[in-house]
């Protein structure tokens, strides 16, 4: 038979369990940021493009809805552990910020990867 032990609930435990509580569920924000930055990222408008596909060579491009810079990456495979090139354009005013990637000496694969990406 289990025995229970019925324990008076007294002020001191009470603040005592009440506080313990209340730094455990703070503590469950801690890891968690407080504002988000994600709208100051700039956003790509109108889709990544490709175009002028040749043999061994291709143009990316994407506009931006600020100034920004455009990080396109070129692997052999999705997953991106054999980046082959990697190529950053700016896209300015001046460009109505459009940043547009000219990759050059593609060797023919079976399949290839691109990724576009951009920062501030």
């Amino acid at each position: 038979m289990v025995a229970i032990s019925r324990t008076r609930l007294t002020r001191r435990r009470f603040l005592t369990q009440a506080a313990s509580t209340t730094a455990l569920a703070a503590a469950g924000t801690i890891g968690k940021p407080y504002l988000s930055r994600a709208a100051d990222r700039p956003r790509i408008t109108h889709g990544i493009q490709s175009g002028d596909v040749s043999a061994d060579s291709g143009v990316v491009w994407a506009r931006a809805d600020r100034p920004s810079r455009m990080i396109v990456e070129v692997a052999t495979t999705d997953s991106f552990k054999d980046i082959r090139s990697a190529v950053a354009i700016d896209a300015l005013p001046e460009s109505d910020f459009t940043a547009k990637a000219l990759l050059e000496s593609l060797r023919r694969v079976r399949t290839s990867s691109t990724a576009c990406g951009s920062r501030t």
